[in-house]
């Protein structure tokens, strides 16, 4: 009974969480090249409202790796900014690397599926 009751709490607790994580409903993806850390390109932007760009730009985030020790990074090619999220990018046919713009000291790298498809989107 009290393995039970513990189940029942489990799965109760998880769809609270599951429902948290996915109510937000992000609904555009914008990008833009840039000169240096703090200067964005003039006339750059590129913004993405397709459900399936957003949801594949969203994936490739969410599932990017954290790369361990403090980074010291050339100026990146890109910032993308999605919900209450602002990202930097480096990105090539088989690689990217983002940064959180609030955590310029950690990196994520991308899945190699993921960056070949972000680097489509951005060429």
């Amino acid at each position: 009974m009290k393995k039970l009751s513990l189940l029942l709490i489990a799965v109760v607790f998880t769809l609270f969480f599951v429902s948290g994580c996915s109510s937000k409903n992000i609904q555009k993806v914008d990008v833009y090249e840039m000169e240096s850390f703090s200067d964005i390109k003039i006339d750059s932007l590129i913004s993405f409202t397709s459900s399936e760009v957003v949801n594949d730009f969203v994936k490739a985030f969410n599932n990017a790796k954290k790369m361990p020790g403090i980074v010291d990074m050339a100026s990146p090619q890109y910032k993308v900014e999605f919900g209450e999220e602002s990202y930097f990018l480096w990105i090539n046919d088989e690689s990217g690397t983002i940064m959180n713009s609030k955590d310029t000291h950690t990196i994520y790298t991308l899945s190699k599926s993921s960056a070949k498809t972000i680097n489509e989107l951005l060429n």
